[in-house]
Order: C-alpha cells, then structure tokens, then sequence
C-alpha cells in the first residue's frame, strides 16, 4: 500500500493536471475578490447569507462559496488520473507485481483524497488572506469563539467534498475511460446538486433531499445557527456515502476484467 502511495507521489510530482488544479483554486478566490471589490466600488453591499464570503473571517467558508467547480475541478483531475490507468495499461503493471486490487484501488483514493484536501486548504487560505486585505478581517454574525467554528466548519466541509471524491473514483473505477467517466462524473454532479431542490419543494420526497452531500454545499448557510446544528447530519451523511461507495466500487472493481 505504501510502495503505491509512493509511486503516486512520484506521478504526481511530474503532472501538469495537478498543476492545473492547484493554479485554479490560487487564481478563483483572487478574481472573486477583485470582483467583489469593483461590484463594492459601484455600490453593491456585501449580505453574507448570499455572498458567502464578505471578509476574512467568513474566508473559511470559500469550500462553500466555490463548491460546484471544486466538484467539477477535482472530478476531471479524477476522470484523467484514474482513467489513463486504464487506456495506458499501466494498471496491469501493479497489478502484476502481485499488489491487491483493493490496495490499488485504495491508493488511488488516498491520492485523490491528499489532492483535493491540499487543493481545498490552498482556496481557503488564499481567499481568507486576500479577503482581509480587501475587506479586513472581520468576524461571523453570531459566532464567538471563532477559532473553534473554523476548524469545524473547514472539516465539515471537506468530508463533504471527499464524499464526492468517493463517488468519482468509484465512477472512474467502472467507466475505465476518462472521457465516459468525466461526462457520467459532471452528470451526477449537476443532477446531485439540482434534484434536492426539486425534492424540497414536494412534502414526500423532502427529507431525501438530506441524503444528498450537494443539499448541504449548495443550500445550507454554513454561518448561521441552523447550519451549524446541521453539522453531525452532514458528517453522518458523508462518512455513510464514503463507506458505501468505497465498498462498492472495490467489489465491483475485483470483479472486472482487465484487458
């Protein structure tokens, strides 16, 4: 398991994907404080339930602020470092040194875990800093001790990230091809971050919705009281997604043939 992590490292310390992920989430949260500030210099006031991010402090909910095209970064990043595996026939290369599939597959999910956390940290650190020079440091309405709130609400976010990154690498896992499996990727991204809003609407199907880590990035307000006693929901929801979907995609994994 270590010797993959290891070889991982070494693939991707000569990857331009993951030089282009990490560009992306350095360079978003300076254009949307650029164009915050010139939205702010025409008269716009910043209200932090729709903005998101207004300040420093409100900084650590970047994750929040940008949560779509995190998931469709890191589910491309996903589709091309799992999926060329399969097209260069380079999986049969570990495989064939007699390293467990379920190792293998585990590996890959680590590195794309390890990725998008170092991605994530890098968009929160960059927007908080660059959002308290524009707008000061500040502090969350209704928050006290706001150290605590952070690193909660940091991690809380990222699980819900990692659920999804369970859920793309199963999918890479199966479709073997990195096209297939970055268009069935962006498809269960959009259609996982706009059913929920459909289901809120109906009295039935309301609380599936809640099942769904998309409901919480997209429509909960991560600074206000009710979000914050949403918070073991959300860590529930995506340990389960997690487990099940690492389950099934290394059963389905071990049952695949590979040419």
């Amino acid at each position: 398991m270590f010797n993959l992590l290891a070889a991982e490292k070494i693939k991707l310390s000569q990857s331009k994907k993951l030089m282009i992920v990490i560009g992306i989430f350095l360079l978003l949260p300076i254009i949307q404080v650029v164009n915050t500030k010139v939205n702010v210099a025409y008269g716009k006031e910043l209200v932090q339930v729709i903005d998101t991010v207004i300040n420093g402090a409100t900084g650590i909910l970047m994750i929040d602020k940008n949560g779509l095209t995190i998931l469709l970064v890191i589910s491309a990043f996903i589709s091309f470092f799992i999926g060329e595996e399969f097209q260069n026939g380079t999986i049969r290369n570990a495989l064939s040194l007699g390293r467990s599939r379920m190792h293998y597959y585990l590996s890959k999910f680590a590195t794309a875990a390890i990725v998008s956390l170092f991605g994530v940290i890098v968009l929160t650190a960059i927007g908080m800093i660059s959002f308290s020079i524009a707008f000061g440091f500040g502090g969350v309405a209704e928050i006290s001790n706001y150290v605590p709130y952070a690193i909660k609400t940091f991690s809380t976010l990222y699980l819900l990230i990692l659920a999804n990154v369970s859920i793309y690498v199963m999918i890479s896992f199966q479709t073997k091809n990195s096209g297939v499996s970055l268009v069935w990727s962006f498809l269960y991204t959009i259609a996982t971050g706009f059913l929920p809003n459909i289901f809120q609407q109906t009295e039935h199907f309301k609380h599936v919705s809640n099942w769904f880590t998309e409901t919480f990035l997209f429509y909960y307000d991560f600074a206000s009281p009710d979000g914050l006693a949403t918070y073991p929901n959300m860590i529930l929801v995506s340990i389960i997604t997690i487990l099940l979907s690492s389950t099934l995609g290394i059963i389905l994994f071990n049952r695949t043939d590979i040419k």
